[in-house]
């Protein structure tokens, strides 16, 4: 058995996800998980894969019901993803995660992680055909969303998403590492858990998780707290890649992680998943 056996990253038919919150705790339950966090993406009028602000109650009166009805078998809580630039999170959740899935240019927003030909185009149009600027701004503004006050920080270098060929840019160039190191920086001081994401992994685009290994060798140095997620958008996937984050995790200096049992946060050793 490993130690991790909860996901608090888990997305849903209320947004973007392929099953219905139920079936997910389905899911979970023949995992043998002792929680599962559902972080359905908050309001943001600039995104399709948002909650529309009509659609938010009816999600936490769902999530709460079902932890009613499954108390004693699965821990259930009630979380919210909220993008950076969007209007502010409300007060009634069990945990935020804040990620940063947009930014403002050329008066308006673009999305890193909509489609590799956005993201290209988005490069060419606003920031002068250089994705080093572009990169830039996204850690600058990952920076600027570790004041958030948020439980969890998600995904930090989604900007990586369709460049796992290294063919858009370089994350070992200076240009990259510089802006990387410096949200990583800012990561560690917000005292935030900065997740270890397998999102990508699931759903085809990569084979290594979220972040990198130099931005968690960054963090592991200055003691930041880590947990693992599946960022997951299909119940068959509720654990993708769990040991693979483990083991890239020691392999950049980390011993242990964090997760949620129930509302309560627990530290454990990376090696138990890695030989679960």
């Amino acid at each position: 058995m490993t130690a991790l056996r909860s996901n608090i990253h888990t997305h849903s038919t209320y947004a973007d996800g392929r099953d219905a919150p139920e079936d997910m705790l389905r899911a979970a339950l023949r995992l043998g998980f002792h929680t599962l966090g559902f972080s359905e993406h908050g309001r943001a009028d600039y995104d399709d894969c948002a909650m529309p602000a009509d659609v938010e109650p009816l999600y936490r009166a769902d999530i709460l019901r079902l932890k009613a009805k499954y108390a004693g078998r699965i821990d259930v809580l009630l979380g919210y993803e909220h993008d950076w630039l969007s209007p502010p999170t409300p007060d009634r959740y069990d945990y935020i995660i804040e990620s940063v899935h947009y930014l403002r240019a050329g008066g308006g927003f673009v999305c890193v992680d909509d489609t590799r030909d956005i993201l290209t185009d988005a490069i060419d149009k606003h920031f002068g055909g250089d994705p080093y600027a572009m990169c830039r701004e996204y850690f600058r503004t990952v920076a600027e969303s570790c004041q958030s006050g948020a439980q969890v920080l998600g995904h930090m270098d989604l900007v990586m998403k369709f460049n796992e060929r290294r063919d858009l840019f370089d994350d070992a160039d200076s240009r990259y590492l510089k802006c990387a190191l410096e949200a990583a920086d800012a990561a560690a001081d917000s005292g935030m858990l900065i997740e270890i994401n397998t999102g990508a992994i699931a759903r085809g685009y990569r084979t290594q998780p979220y972040p990198g290994p130099a931005i968690l060798r960054r963090l592991a140095e200055r003691g930041a707290r880590i947990v693992v997620t599946s960022d997951c958008h299909n119940s068959d996937y509720l654990d993708c890649g769990f040991a693979d984050a483990a083991a890239l995790a020691r392999g950049c200096g980390f011993r242990t992680a964090w997760q949620y049992r129930g509302a309560q946060l627990e530290e454990y050793p990376l090696e138990d998943i890695v030989n679960g």
